[in-house]
């Protein structure tokens, strides 16, 4: 199961498990409405319309909306979704029901002649309502992957159905020290986290436990490959730097041998060259063990070699 799938169901079970107020209950659906809803006119009634792929949370605004309105959306039909291939349901509102009650959820101007842009600021008084809007938020149009989940890195994101509500969500995560962006796609408008600091954040914030502790295990997981790699890199890295000075130092011990056949070298200068010669692929520690001498030592005679090759 997918980690968006889990922590839609987490973010359910901890809502119902919490005693919401009514102020909540209708800060996650006025959200709701924004993600995954539709509002229009109905003559000159204003209405509304969710759509949802996932039953789970279209049970969920269901629960809550009769016990908020004491009223049942609807399920009229379902859809097919071109892209995913699963149905969708379509839950529609309550005859006679649709301005009373945008307009208790804040989505109606205060005169009630048209849609309000944007998130009323009485809608999320106080920290519980603005948490309650952001998960009603996510379970509406969010979507987080992980790198274990097939995706290339870490990636949260809400997708909304107007510009100035998506602007207004990214000031109402900062409220709660979280950095998101807002880009425009298509027809709608997405607010994004590309970090794994501010996921990570996030899912504190929603006290959303399960997810985070399965977050912070792909973390670990994921630095533990990093320094492997790393690792890796460093040693091949070496290698290949020693391979170069063994290289540089085979030419420079053969340009003597040619030119003056080891004459007037001191005994270990002798014993020295020959044995690189003999042994290209040794580290300068493995020389050093063979003729047990230190490494310092024998850096010091090799440096030796070297300059009496370029002298030549």
């Amino acid at each position: 199961m997918s980690f968006t799938s889990d922590l839609k169901k987490e973010i359910i079970s901890r809502f119902l498990a919490e005693s919401k107020t009514g102020g909540e209950k209708k800060a996650a659906l006025s959200a709701f409405i924004r993600t995954s809803g539709a509002l229009g006119m109905q003559g000159d009634i204003p209405s509304f319309f969710l759509v949802s792929e996932t039953e789970y949370v279209a049970e969920f605004f269901m629960r809550i909306f009769a016990e908020t309105f004491n009223a049942e959306l609807s399920i009229t039909h379902a859809v097919m979704d071109r892209m995913s291939g699963r149905d969708k349901l379509v839950l529609l509102c309550p005859s006679g029901l649709g301005k009373p009650t945008l307009s208790a959820l804040r989505l109606l101007k205060r005169d009630g002649s048209d849609f309000r842009e944007g998130i009323c600021k009485l809608l999320v008084k106080g920290d519980d309502r603005k948490i309650a809007y952001i998960r009603g938020a996510f379970l509406g149009g969010g979507s987080c992957t992980l790198p274990s989940d097939g995706g290339t890195g870490y990636h949260l994101e809400i997708v909304f159905n107007e510009r100035k509500t998506a602007k207004d969500f990214c000031l109402l995560l900062d409220e709660f020290d979280l950095l998101a962006k807002w880009i425009e796609r298509k027809d709608t408008y997405v607010v994004y986290m590309k970090s794994k600091e501010a996921i990570s954040d996030f899912l504190a914030v929603i006290g959303a436990r399960n997810a985070l502790r399965r977050f912070a295990a792909v973390l670990e997981k994921r630095d533990e490959a990093n320094n492997d790699n790393r690792a890796r890199n460093c040693m091949a890295g070496n290698a290949d730097k020693t391979a170069i000075a063994a290289v540089k130092q085979v030419v420079a011990i053969k340009k003597i041998e040619e030119k003056t056949h080891f004459k007037d070298l001191s005994e270990e200068l002798v014993t020295l060259a020959k044995l690189r010669l003999q042994s290209p692929e040794k580290t300068l520690q493995e020389l050093a063990d063979t003729l047990g001498v230190s490494k310092s030592c024998l850096n010091h005679r090799m440096r030796r070699l070297i300059e009496i090759a370029e002298e030549l």
